[in-house]
C-alpha cells in the first residue's frame, strides 16, 4: 500500500462522525508522520488544517501551535501554493491558545500579536480582527479600561474577511455589558442571539450561560431558568464539545443554586472534560465548581464517580464535599497566580476573590 493510501485511510477513519474526537486527533497524527517522512509539504499542510479543525472543539489541544508553527513556515517558503485567508484566520485560534497558557511569555504573544497584524495588513485587511483579540483577553480578564479601549477600537473599523461573525461580535458586546455589571443591557444586547437572529459555532449558547449565571448571581431565579433551558437546548449537539467546559461551570453554579441534585450530576458529567485542559479554562471551571461547592454543606459526604487520574479519586466513590471545594479553590489560587503573575496584573486574583 503506497504511503498516501495509508494516509487516506487514517484520514477517513478520522472523519468519520462516529470518531472520538481525541481518536480522531491521533489518527491525524499519525498521518502526518506519514506524509513528513515522504517530504510531501502539501500534504502535510493540508492534514495539519485538517487537525486544527478538529483540535479547535477540545479543551485539550496539545499539537495546535506547533502544527500551526509548521503552516506558516510553509506558508512563508511558498506563500503562493497556500490559501492566505485560511493561514490567518487559524492564526487568530493560535492567539487566543497563547493567552490561555500562562507559560507562554508576555512579550512572546505580544511579538506574536504584531507578527498577526503585519500580515493581515500585508493581505488587505484592517486591524478590527487585531483589537478583536485584545478585547478577548481583556473580556477574559474582566479590564474594564481595557476592554471599554479595545471595543471601541474595533467598533471605529469595517468589518472585513478577518472579522468575527456578526454573532460573535455582539456575544463579545454582551460580554462586555455583563463585566460592566449591567443585566438588562446585557440581555437586551443579547436579545437577536437569544431569538436566534444570529448563530455561530458557540454562539448563543455561551452567551445563555454567561447571562443564566449573571441573573442567579442578581437573584433573578425567574431570569436565570428560563436562559438555563435555552442554554441546554442549545447544548444538544454539542455534547462532545470539551471546550465549552468553561460555560458548563457557570451552569453548574446556577444548579447549586436551584437544584443541588441536578448540579452534582452536571459536575459529575462534565468535570472529566477540566481534567486535561488549557488552563485558563481549568482555572474558569476550578473556579465556578469551587464557588458552586461553596453553596453545599462542608460536611456532607457524597457519592460521585471521579476519573481514575483525579488527584482524590478512591474506589468507594465516597468524597467530604470539604475536600472537594478545597481541592477546587486551591486550583484555581494556584491557577491564578500563573496567570496574575505572567501578566503583572492582580485580575484573575480579583476574580477569583470575587467568586469565592
Amino acid at each position: 500500500m503506497s504511503y498516501t493510501l495509508e494516509i487516506q485511510e487514517l484520514t477517513d477513519n478520522a472523519n468519520l462522525d462516529s470518531t472520538n474526537p481525541k481518536d480522531a486527533q491521533k489518527l491525524l497524527v499519525a498521518a502526518i508522520q506519514l506524509a513528513d517522512a515522504h517530504e510531501d509539504t502539501a500534504l502535510g499542510y493540508e492534514l495539519r488544517l485538517n487537525l486544527l479543525n478538529k483540535q479547535w472543539g477540545l479543551a485539550d489541544r496539545p499539537y495546535f501551535v506547533s502544527a500551526f508553527s509548521w503552516m506558516l513556515n510553509a506558508f512563508d517558503a511558498d506563500p503562493e501554493s497556500y490559501a492566505a485567508s485560511t493561514l490567518l484566520w487559524r492564526y487568530k485560534w493560535i492567539i487566543g491558545e497563547l493567552f490561555s497558557n500562562p507559560q507562554v511569555p508576555l512579550e512572546q504573544i505580544k511579538a506574536v500579536l504584531e507578527d498577526y497584524k503585519r500580515r493581515i495588513q500585508e493581505q488587505g485587511y484592517n486591524l478590527r480582527s487585531y483589537y478583536t483579540k485584545h478585547l478577548h483577553e481583556a473580556l477574559s480578564q474582566k479590564d474594564r479600561v481595557k476592554s471599554r479601549k479595545y471595543l471601541d477600537l474595533m467598533n471605529a473599523l469595517p468589518t472585513d474577511g478577518m472579522s468575527d461573525c456578526s454573532a460573535c461580535e455582539m456575544d463579545n458586546e454582551v460580554s462586555f455589558l455583563i463585566n460592566e455589571g449591567g443585566f438588562k443591557a446585557a440581555y437586551t444586547r443579547a436579545l437577536p442571539l437569544i431569538e436566534k437572529q444570529y448563530s455561530c459555532a458557540h454562539v448563543p449558547f455561551i452567551t445563555l450561560c454567561n447571562l443564566c449565571y449573571m441573573a442567579i448571581k442578581d437573584n433573578r431565579t425567574g431570569e436565570a431558568a428560563g436562559l438555563f433551558l435555552k442554554a441546554e437546548e442549545e447544548l444538544q449537539g454539542n455534547e462532545s464539545d470539551s471546550s465549552l467546559v468553561t460555560s458548563m461551570g457557570l451552569l453548574i453554579v446556577y444548579l447549586f443554586h436551584t437544584d443541588k441534585p441536578a448540579g452534582w450530576n452536571y459536575l459529575e458529567r462534565y468535570l472529566p472534560w477540566a481534567m486535561e485542559c488549557e488552563a485558563n479554562l481549568k482555572f474558569f471551571f476550578s473556579m465556578h465548581v469551587a464557588e458552586a461547592l461553596k453553596l453545599e454543606d462542608q460536611l456532607k459526604t457524597v457519592i460521585l464517580e471521579l476519573p481514575y487520574p483525579h488527584s482524590l479519586y478512591n474506589p468507594s466513590n465516597s468524597y467530604q464535599v470539604k475536600d472537594l471545594y478545597s481541592f477546587y479553590a486551591q486550583q484555581a489560587v494556584s491557577l491564578s497566580q500563573l496567570f496574575d503573575e505572567r501578566n503583572g496584573n492582580s485580575n484573575f486574583s480579583l476574580q477569583l476573590e470575587k467568586a469565592l
